[in-house]
């Protein structure tokens, strides 16, 4: 094992590394005494490599020397049967290609789907033990949850997620650069046609230029790579047909309340052999792959929310356009989508709420500083009943929750509304997906 991992010690000095944009993802500097590991989590292909890539790149261009900046994939088919006894055979490699950096002070490791390999945890530990190595960490999330990586290294990493690209990285692609503050109407047109393709087609960096048919394609793998490799693999599950109907129809679902006993018992219809438990758990499978969000109705009393629905939100709005039989008719559910992806990235503590008189607000928020918000998304309120209902679902949730604020997202409409209660911030979505975090 020590000569494959010379061979791929070798094989990335002379690898050219990828050019790109940079990811919007910050890395933390540490000091010297700080031992940790930084882990990138994320689903499968949403840029988890190329994070390291970035990193690797920065170094470099501070002069770290490239023998003192190492990487492997552990997904490399010639290292398919390695075990934890065996990743002393890394260390073994690296030093006998550079024995001077035996007692170099700083060493940057950079280990790409090392959860694949059994008892990684402790190899990881031991290298931060040592005191020499800073290590970063890349994983599909259904192997290397941050859940779990605060278990094995018990306090010794710290997690950064990746998701596919936000409306900003999607427009810096495309090289669009607009001051949301300074929009002209040339500017606004640029930007909802952006928009536009941003809810259609999403953010996974290999999708973008792509034609929507390849683009579909191409995210309809990335779903069967999940199901296959993150959730049958590791949870065996033997029931891959009927696995696979549920997330389709969770992905042909997105944004709308989920019921399980209705899904549960159309299954049983069709002659399919499944229980509810296993329903409930392949969901949860799902939200630990990163491939879909589920969200609660907010209540303070916990036996009450826990008896209502939950909402179903993929990672990525070009997930819904990719699996829906009626693509053109989905622009509601990929704007839900967008805004509650910003929201997500701002916080995990989100939910729908329900007012006492039965009216859904999309989004109530809370962020471990205590701020709160609610937010509404409708692709229009030119129809007076949509208006009202919008604004009187809003205005009756800042009522019962003591809020003076409240956002609708729209596609382009722009308004400030003065209510009783406070102020109704109506926001275009391109406006709202740039300047959500600053707001």
């Amino acid at each position: 094992m020590k000569d494959v991992f010379k061979q791929l010690i070798l094989e990335f000095e002379a690898f050219e590394l990828p050019g790109g944009m940079l990811r919007e993802i910050k890395i933390p500097a540490l000091p010297q005494q700080t031992r940790k590991a930084i882990a990138f989590i994320g689903m499968r292909r949403s840029g988890k490599t190329w994070i390291l890539y970035q990193h690797i790149q920065k170094l470099l261009a501070e002069g770290i020397g490239r023998d003192k900046v190492l990487y492997v994939n552990f997904e490399d088919e010639r290292l398919s049967s390695l075990q934890g006894k065996d990743l002393q055979s890394l260390l073994d490699a690296y030093f006998e290609l550079y024995p001077k950096n035996v007692k170099s002070e700083r060493l940057y490791f950079h280990l790409d789907e090392v959860q694949t390999v059994p008892g990684w945890e402790k190899f990881i530990r031991r290298l931060l033990d040592a005191r020499q190595f800073d290590l970063f960490i890349s994983g599909s999330s259904a192997k290397l949850l941050s859940k779990e990586i605060a278990t094995e290294l018990r306090g010794r990493s710290l997690t950064r997620e990746v998701f596919p690209f936000q409306f900003s990285e999607y427009l810096q692609f495309n090289e669009i650069r607009v001051a949301p503050d300074r929009v002209s109407a040339k500017d606004r047109a640029v930007l909802l046609h952006h928009l536009s393709a941003f809810l259609r087609r999403g953010g996974f960096p290999e999708t973008l230029g792509s034609t929507d048919w390849v683009h579909r394609e191409i995210l309809q793998n990335y779903i069967q790579i999940v199901i296959y490799r993150d959730i049958v693999e590791r949870h065996q599950i033997s029931s891959v047909a009927v696995l696979e109907k549920w997330v389709v129809h969770c992905l042909q679902n997105p944004a709308t309340a989920l019921s399980v006993n209705k899904v549960y018992g159309h299954f049983k219809s069709l002659g399919l052999q499944v229980s509810k438990n296993s329903l409930y758990e392949w969901l949860a499978f799902l939200e630990d792959a990163y491939c879909l969000f589920s969200i609660g109705c907010f209540d303070l009393s916990e036996r009450k929310s826990s008896l209502k629905p939950k909402k179903i939100y993929p990672i990525d709005p070009g997930l819904i356009t990719a699996f829906a039989v009626h693509p053109e008719t989905k622009l509601g559910q990929t704007l839900e989508t967008a805004v509650f992806r910003a929201l997500r990235e701002y916080t995990e503590t989100i939910h729908y709420y329900m007012t006492k008189q039965g009216w859904e607000v999309d989004f109530f928020i809370q962020t471990p500083e205590g701020k709160k918000g609610l937010f509404q998304s409708c692709v229009s309120l030119k129809e007076e009943e949509t208006r009202t209902r919008e604004i009187r679902a809003l205005l009756q949730g800042m009522q019962e929750l003591d809020l003076q604020e409240g956002t609708i997202v729209t596609l382009e409409e722009e308004e400030v509304l003065n209510v009783p209660q406070g102020t109704i911030h109506i926001v275009p979505a391109w406006k709202f997906l740039l300047t959500f975090k600053t707001l």
